[in-house]
C-alpha cells in the first residue's frame, strides 16, 4: 500500500512537471527606443526658455514596405519630419519647414537616424546635405546605460553620442533614449553654444 501511494505522489509529480514545462513563457515585447503611433505625443522643455511638441499626426502607407509616419514638431518654427522602421532603423525621410517656402531635405536613401533597438558600442555615420542644404556628417556611438531624472519621471536610457561636423562649428550632440518612451533627454554643445531639453510629459504615459 505504501509503494502504491509513493507510486501515485511520483506520477501526479510528473503530470504537474509536465504540465509546468508545456506552458509558455511570456514573451518579452522586443525593446523600442523611437515607439511611433498616431495621436501619441511628447512635451519638452528648453533649458533656455520655451520648449516644443512632437506628436505623430499620421501614418501614410507605402506598397511593398513599412508605413512612414508624419511627426509634428510645435514650437516656435513647425516641422514636419517622415519616419519609417526598417531592419532595425529608425529611417528618416524628410525633413520640411511648413512655414519657409523651399526649406526641406528629402533623404534618398533615407537617412539612419537611430539604430533601434539600441545596444551599448553600436556605431553609425551619416553624411549629406540637411534642410539648409549645408554638407554634414554625423558620427554616433551608444556610449551607455545612465539612470536620467527629468520632469517627466526616471528613466534607465540609453545614451547617444553624436558629432556633427560641416557648419561653422563642429557640435557635439547628446541624446537618452528610454525604452518604450522615447527620447527623454538632449543636449547639444559646440563652442559658445549650449543648449538642451527634457521630457515633461507623453500622452501615453501609465498613471
Amino acid at each position: 500500500m505504501r509503494l502504491t501511494i509513493t507510486t501515485l505522489g511520483l506520477a501526479a509529480l510528473l503530470l504537474v512537471s509536465a504540465a509546468l514545462a508545456k506552458t509558455p513563457k511570456p514573451i518579452k515585447p522586443a525593446a523600442d527606443y523611437f515607439p511611433l503611433r498616431v495621436g501619441d505625443s511628447w512635451t519638452y522643455r528648453n533649458t533656455e526658455a520655451g520648449g516644443y511638441t512632437l506628436k505623430v499626426i499620421s501614418e501614410e502607407p507605402q506598397a511593398g514596405g513599412p508605413g512612414r509616419f508624419v511627426v509634428e514638431l510645435s514650437s516656435a518654427v513647425k516641422i514636419l519630419n517622415t519616419f519609417s522602421k526598417a531592419d532595425g532603423w529608425v529611417l528618416l525621410h524628410t525633413e520640411i519647414y511648413p512655414g519657409h517656402e523651399g526649406l526641406e531635405a528629402k533623404y534618398e536613401p533615407p537617412k539612419q537616424y537611430l539604430a533601434n533597438p539600441l545596444a551599448v558600442g553600436r556605431k553609425w555615420e551619416w553624411s549629406g546635405k540637411d534642410a539648409t542644404q549645408t554638407e554634414r556628417t554625423e558620427k554616433n556611438t551608444v556610449a551607455r546605460v545612465e539612470e536620467v531624472t527629468v520632469p517627466a519621471g526616471k528613466f534607465q536610457a540609453m545614451k547617444v553620442v553624436s558629432t556633427v561636423t560641416g557648419g561653422v562649428v563642429p557640435m557635439t550632440r547628446t541624446n537618452w533614449y528610454a525604452d518604450g518612451v522615447g527620447l527623454v533627454k538632449s543636449t547639444t554643445e559646440g563652442g559658445q553654444v549650449k543648449y538642451g531639453s527634457e521630457l515633461t510629459d507623453y500622452s501615453f504615459k501609465k498613471k
